[in-house]
């Protein structure tokens, strides 16, 4: 397993009801360094350019980067690709806050959904194991009290979350997808592609520790940027 990894992918086929666990490829994590290069190049090689943003077939790709979840100043992020409803272009948004770093916690590092749920869903990662729920009782609510009812749904205060509100879920072009204050994806329109497969949340949380080559050099880098960076 290469350093910075967790070594495994997600596939969700929603329309099936599966969940899937494949290894990390180590050649797009080596070319790309995760983000959007992972993301175009899995699009690229698995999903037609022509297929239409509110298609079953249409992927949302979700992938951590190399030093999410690791104590490196401003590093936890996520990039979500999709076939945008906007402009039918296949686009990128970037999340910080804790949720990518949780999925990477769990132990993944890209998730790739597909397909359309009949009824509306939440995905939820807790390390090894991997659910679909029933998101009925969500379906309405804005992205606040999303976040609140399946932090108590799962008895825990620790678990981070990804959802729409009810412009997602109406499938606005303009709806992005929250995770925490200040935090969230939301340019050209991801929220309405989670809510067109009546996904309702992604909520993850987990327990692993990412590996890194030389943490003690880690450490001290870290230091310099926070002392360079100057007093919050």
């Amino acid at each position: 397993m290469q350093y910075g990894w967790m070594g495994t992918t997600l596939e969700i086929d929603l329309t099936e009801r599966t969940i899937e666990k494949r290894e990390t490829d180590p050649d797009l994590t080596r070319l790309y360094l995760g983000g959007k290069g992972v993301n175009a190049r899995i699009f690229w090689e698995r999903f037609s350019p022509e297929v239409e943003p509110f298609s079953p077939e249409s992927p949302l790709i979700i992938d951590t980067c190399i030093l999410t979840g690791t104590m490196v100043p401003a590093a936890n992020r996520g990039v979500i690709t999709f076939k945008s409803p906007v402009n039918g272009h296949l686009m990128h948004s970037a999340m910080g806050g804790f949720w990518p770093a949780e999925i990477k916690h769990a132990g993944y590092d890209t998730i790739i959904i597909r397909g359309k749920s009949p009824a509306p869903v939440y995905l939820w990662i807790n390390n090894d194991d991997i659910q679909l729920r029933d998101a009925a009782h969500l379906w309405g609510k804005g992205t606040p009290d999303t976040m609140q009812a399946i932090q108590e749904e799962l008895e825990n205060d620790k678990v981070h979350i990804a959802c729409i509100g009810p412009a997602g879920e109406n499938k606005c072009y303009a709806a992005g997808i929250e995770s925490s204050v200040g935090a969230g994806a939301s340019r050209a329109g991801p929220g309405a592609i989670m809510g067109d497969k009546n996904l309702k949340a992604i909520a993850a949380y987990g327990t692993r520790d990412v590996r890194v080559a030389k943490p003690q050099r880690l450490v001290e880098l870290c230091e310099e940027i926070m002392e360079r960076s100057g007093p919050l």
